[in-house]
């Protein structure tokens, strides 16, 4: 591995699948985006991509319950940050998490567009016996 790949720090928190803990997690990834040296254009996309997956969690993986747990880890590299998501939900087959047509106008649906439009790198994971893990990545 190259010296520039190393991580040089990570954060994990773990929420309740409680929308009302969003704010912290974006508070969260605001202060390390900030930190790293991330424009602000990239922090929001960071900040809005995370807030997404999370919410697609609680609503698809948990189906709104409040209850359940999330963890999320935010790990620092000297040229990138990884956001690494995992719920112990209802798997979806990574072939089946796709955004909506964008001429189809109607609420909601376009979580994952803004996600693999903001990030550089979206990987869904099921192999996990129980949730899924997400790990989106974006490049300093």
């Amino acid at each position: 591995m190259s010296e520039e790949r190393v991580a040089r720090d990570a954060v994990t928190v773990v929420i309740p699948s409680n929308p009302r803990y969003l704010r912290a997690v974006r508070s969260l990834v605001d202060e390390v985006t900030h930190e790293m040296g991330f424009a602000a254009k990239a922090r929001g996309e960071i900040i809005h991509a995370t807030d997404e997956a999370l919410t697609n969690v609680i609503r698809h993986s948990y189906g709104g319950r409040a209850d359940k747990k999330i963890v999320v880890t935010l790990r620092e590299t000297t040229d990138r940050l990884e956001v690494i998501i995992r719920d112990f939900g209802t798997k979806t087959h990574p072939d089946r998490i796709r955004p909506r047509k964008l001429h189809d106008v109607k609420p909601g649906g376009l979580g994952t567009y803004f996600i693999k439009r903001s990030m550089d790198v979206v990987r869904y994971d099921t192999s996990p016996r129980r949730g899924t893990i997400l790990k989106m990545v974006k490049y300093l």
